[in-house]
């Protein structure tokens, strides 16, 4: 993580502060990537935009006024590359406690709190008291050619829910069965899937039954506003190789 990503992470930033180190140019902050410091990205270094459609969210000051209207517990944060609207949740929503082990603030879009707001009153009745996640905020790509909702604050990966005094796991107590019972019947975690999917308000959702990348964890992911994206924001940098198994081999002549 970047030290100018991790500032902006950091508990107490006040709107509008600065997130570039000492010495460091600073990155492009919220839409756009015009007017950063330092030498122009090299051609072809932009990131290609989320291929997304529009959300019934509202973003901006629209967003900031309807969480305030609601009583949700935030502070705006100061400016983040790629998040339109950035936020920290400071407090429970409805009840809920999100927490990281970590102890990492929420960091994400104002429309990402709204959304999890909306679907707060489904999880309770549920008997979900506590959600731990790893992230919402990363400035990453999805896969090559599409950027992640997480480089936008538009998603969370949430890991374990506290539901009735029990602390469930998605790795663990999730049924990985593909279309499975939303019944009464059904394990914990697969209701809350099903009752998460079925409010609608989050567009993209992941869990152990779609991909390996997913067995540990739901993904939820908001589609942005029209308009909403940059289209020249700069490429996030690549995930570190990794080792071969058993050891360096030999590099190929081909």
């Amino acid at each position: 993580m970047a030290a100018w990503e991790q500032q902006a992470m950091t508990p107490g930033a006040e709107p509008g502060a600065s997130v570039a180190p000492t010495g460091a140019a600073a990155p492009a902050l919220a839409k756009t990537a015009a007017g950063t410091t330092g030498a122009p990205p090299a051609a072809g270094a932009f990131a290609p935009p989320a291929t997304t459609a529009a959300s019934s969210i509202p973003g901006g000051s629209a967003c900031l006024g309807e969480l305030r209207s609601r009583g949700v517990p935030f502070r705006e944060n100061a400016a983040v590359l790629g998040i339109a609207t950035p936020v920290v949740l400071t407090g429970p929503l409805q009840g809920i406690r999100f927490y990281a082990p970590d102890h990492r603030p929420f960091l994400a879009d104002c429309r990402l709190l709204l959304a999890l707001d909306a679907i707060a009153p489904d999880l309770r009745s549920l008997g979900v008291s506590e959600v731990r996640f790893s992230g919402a905020y990363v400035y990453k790509l999805a896969h090559p050619g599409r950027m992640s909702m997480h480089a936008y604050g538009l998603a969370a990966d949430l890991h374990a829910f506290h539901v009735d005094g029990t602390t469930l796991e998605v790795k663990r107590d999730f049924a990985r069965a593909r279309g499975s019972s939303c019944g009464a019947g059904a394990p914990a975690l697969n209701r809350i899937a099903c009752r998460i999917r079925a409010h609608g308000v989050f567009k993209e959702q992941l869990g152990p039954d779609d991909n390996a990348a997913h067995f540990d964890h739901f993904h939820l992911g908001l589609k942005p506003l029209p308009g909403e994206l940059a289209e020249d924001l700069p490429m996030p940098a690549p995930p570190p190789r990794r080792a071969p198994r058993g050891g360096t081999k030999a590099h190929s002549k081909r």
